[in-house]
């Protein structure tokens, strides 16, 4: 279990670095069409777009992989500890009411 958890951990790293770079790459194309629009409004809104766009991506994949983490810890690590649990009770026929009566 500690392998595929690593494994997927390590995938998810990489595959947000991949993201990561492309998201950068494309805000800085955005902000190099919006600079030199040289005032051409057309120009200037698919360079907004682009910078928007790539934020949007950036975000999306932070989201994401918070996502996965919470799945991943979620598995790894549950909150109940299934050892705790008390065996069921049988049935005895002693059993006086919890009311004190």
């Amino acid at each position: 279990m500690e392998d595929l958890t690593q494994t997927i951990s390590n995938l998810v790293g990489i595959l947000l670095g991949i993201v990561g770079a492309v998201g950068v790459g494309f805000f800085i194309y955005g902000a190099y069409l919006y600079l030199t629009a040289s005032g051409a409004p057309h120009q200037m809104e698919r360079g907004k777009s682009a910078m928007m766009t790539a934020l949007a991506g950036i975000v999306l994949a932070l989201v994401a992989y918070g996502v996965v983490e919470l799945v991943m810890n979620a598995v790894v690590n549950p909150g109940i500890e299934i050892d705790s649990v008390p065996p069921p009770e049988t049935g005895g026929g002693d059993s006086s009411p919890s009311d004190g009566g």
